[in-house]
């Protein structure tokens, strides 16, 4: 072995500067890499590095920061050294590796620690624990984004809280960075560069691939990666893979030219960075551009996406410290804030269909709501009764007498001696769930399960959520840091079968609540007590609803029509120009012609919500009948005081509607020219659909009860 001396010149560099950081030295040889670090305070030094004399030698100083492979990966202070240089000595000094002021400030900006502290929370605020966080680097270039993960994955704590550092190096050699990354298709960017390129039809870019590539016929041709250029082999295979050798990153700067002087100028896509409207050039990018991705297992077995971020949604140039807030989507579980506690034996009904869900204060007839319908969701508005399956949502005070509790009802008219348990097949078992901060993860998720116990007389009970607390210590329930939180169904009382257990009308419940025995047991002789109202108001231990559950048969096979009349339909007669025409029959079609349409829409409860009435033939094409013009008409034929024609809830009550009653009737569609709805000979069809207003199974979104009817004939024109 012999000494190898280095010397390093850094006096024009300014003193005070010299004393803003150290640089490293690293000698690499096919044997691998040495290196020292050393200060340049005094502004010169040596370096002696033990190294084989009969190896070729590569000589980089970089900042200190620097690892010994980035060292030889990176535009910086290089020099060589050959075998013949030697000449059989055991020393060789060479000429000093001087340090510009230039190569100094640029050292500064190299190879810096980032630190990303954030929180991802529910859109309520409420912090999403036990989620991995990722934090990529991203770069786009034309169609294609090429996704870096930075720092490790970090999982949120109880709070919502992360922390990811990691370092970034910039002044890269442009094919040594390129071959980090890999790219792919990506179709927000397809769709914000393609109609540009439709503007100049003489540009032929081929269509969007995974190669990246731009072959321009005219412009420019595909360019190759030079053939000497391979991927390191500390390199994954996966990273330096076939589309990131499809493209010679030293020619980008040159084809952007050559770009720019033929494609429109559109500075939206020079604000959103796209190139070649904006430049780029990221081996020289000294700050990280990042974007985050968010995934999260509660416990169920299956791992969610609940952040995903869009290459639009990037923050570019991120300071050293950057704080963010990420709000996670729909499918996260979040860790609500804490109830207040509600003092003494006390109930408070909030209202039905999850938590929130549909709160007290939209159900008319009740305190929050006095007015009326009773017993509607938006009353005044849609006027929506309940179907099927209710989740009763509300608070228990934390007296032992609502250890347990169950559920009573009375139709809302019936005296007090009326109230009485709800069946037993209408009371169903559920789950809640809650997170442990001082369990290992990911299993941080628990899901107790909180089913119908029956005792007693019998009564049908559920333990209250507190009790169960009291049954499974340690007691620190309710500490989000450092106990357990509840999250899922945390304010659900109980889950109600209406359907075969309760016919159509209006029902009030209330809670009875029980006290356990020492040993957590119940008294069979306990008959409980009637929760008072929390707050000193009997109406809080008081809910009403509407029940409009409906009776469906066997559909009758080989048809569209539900057997049931809740909702019912049907089309009775079709005529054109004043002629009958049956289904399956044929019409020849004159000039300014009339089309009537007779049909019916009803439902026996008055809950109809709408109906729709559409004309379909071709190759899917379809025209809604019912769209007012000149001369179309809809009448109602059915007498007072059900003569409305809708076809909405909203328009039947501004035509005399009495709320929440809308039964429907027998409907005249009457377009006085039919030309322009019979464009050509074909086999038309008409589609009668319509819908109830009720809220089925807690779906508050969505209409489930319809029906539906159609009638098809042939029009030549």
């Amino acid at each position: 072995m012999s000494t190898l001396v280095i010397p390093i010149d850094a006096s024009q560099v300014s003193d005070s500067d010299r004393k803003q950081q150290k640089v490293k030295v690293a000698v690499q040889s096919p044997s691998g890499i040495k290196s020292q670090i050393v200060s340049l305070e005094a502004g010169k030094t040596e370096v002696k590095i033990e190294v084989d004399p009969k190896q070729a030698l590569s000589i980089a100083v970089v900042p200190a920061t620097a690892s010994d492979e980035d060292a030889f990966h990176l535009q910086t202070l290089t020099a060589a050294v050959s075998p013949s240089q030697w000449k059989d000595a055991k020393t060789l000094t060479l000429s000093p590796l001087l340090v510009t002021s230039q190569w100094w400030r640029i050292w500064l900006s190299w190879c810096r620690e980032f630190t990303i502290d954030g929180r991802v929370v529910c859109a309520d605020g409420s912090p999403v624990p036990g989620a991995e966080v990722h934090a990529y680097d991203v770069d786009y270039f034309w169609w294609w984004s090429s996704m870096s993960q930075v720092g490790p994955t970090t999982v949120t704590g109880p709070d919502g809280h992360f922390t990811i550092r990691f370092r970034w190096c910039c002044g890269w050699l442009p094919w040594w960075w390129w071959r980090l990354r890999h790219w792919s298709l990506d179709p927000i960017l397809v769709d914000k560069i393609q109609p540009v390129l439709r503007i100049n039809p003489a540009l032929k870019f081929p269509p969007p691939s995974p190669v990246v590539t731009l072959d321009v016929p005219g412009l420019s041709r595909q360019i190759a990666q030079p053939a000497a250029v391979t991927a390191a082999p500390s390199i994954p295979t996966s990273a330096a893979g076939a589309l990131s050798r499809a493209l010679d990153p030293s020619t980008i700067p040159a084809l952007r030219e050559k770009l720019i002087s033929v494609l429109p100028h559109v500075p939206e896509l020079e604000r959103l960075r796209l190139w070649p409207w904006f430049p780029w050039t990221p081996w020289f990018d000294c700050t990280p551009d990042i974007l985050f991705r968010v995934t999260q297992n509660c416990g169920g077995g299956q791992t969610k996406v609940i952040v995903h971020e869009n290459v639009f949604q990037t923050r570019w140039d991120i300071p050293t410290q950057l704080s963010v807030t990420l709000v996670a989507n729909q499918d996260a579980c979040c860790l609500p804030p804490g109830d207040p506690e509600l003092p003494g034996d006390c109930a408070l009904l909030t209202g039905v269909c999850g938590d929130p869900g549909i709160i007290a204060g939209d159900i008319g007839g009740n305190a929050a709501h006095p007015g009326g319908p009773i017993g509607y969701a938006d009353p005044g508005t849609r006027d929506r009764p309940f179907a099927q399956t209710l989740t009763l949502m509300g608070q228990l005070g934390n007296d032992p007498q609502s250890d347990y509790y169950t559920i009573e009802f009375k139709e809302h008219s019936a005296g007090p001696a009326a109230w009485a348990q709800v069946p037993p097949a209408a009371l169903l078992g559920f789950g809640r769930g809650y997170f442990d901060a001082n369990a290992p993860f990911p299993n941080q998720w628990f899901y107790p399960s909180f089913p119908v116990v029956t005792f007693g007389t019998p009564n049908h009970v559920y333990n209250s959520r507190h009790h169960y607390e009291s049954q499974n210590p340690p007691a620190n329930w309710g500490d989000v840091v450092h106990g357990r939180s509840w999250f899922l169904n945390v304010n659900v009382l109980a889950y109600i079968q209406t359907f075969g257990n309760f016919p159509e009308g209006t029902y009030d419940f209330r809670v009875r609540g029980f006290k356990s025995l020492p040993n957590g047991d119940l008294d069979p002789a306990d008959a409980g007590v009637v929760l008072p109202g929390c707050g000193g108001h009997p109406e809080n231990n008081l809910l009403v609803l509407r029940i409009d559950n409906r009776i469906v048969g066997p559909q009758v096979p080989g048809t569209v029509h539900i057997d049931t009349t809740e909702p019912d339909c049907g089309i009775t007669n079709v005529l054109i120009g004043g002629a009958a025409v049956p289904p399956c029959g044929a019409q020849h079609l004159l000039p300014n012609q009339a089309l009537d349409v007779f049909f019916s829409v009803s439902d026996p409860d008055g809950h109809l919500d709408h109906y729709e009435l559409n004309m379909l033939w071709g190759l899917g094409n379809i025209r809604n009948l019912l769209t007012p013009g000149v001369g179309v008409s809809l009448t109602n034929t059915s007498p007072a005081p059900d003569n409305q024609a809708g076809p909405d809830y909203a328009d039947a009550v501004s035509q005399g509607a009495v709320r929440p009653t809308w039964r429907g009737g027998n409907m005249h569609l009457r377009i006085d020219n039919a030309s322009p709805i019979f464009p050509l000979t074909c086999c038309y069809l008409i589609e009668l659909t319509v819908w109830k207003r009720n809220i089925v199974d807690c779906q508050s979104n969505n209409l489930v009860f319809f029906n539906q009817m159609h009638y098809s004939f042939t029009v030549t024109v």
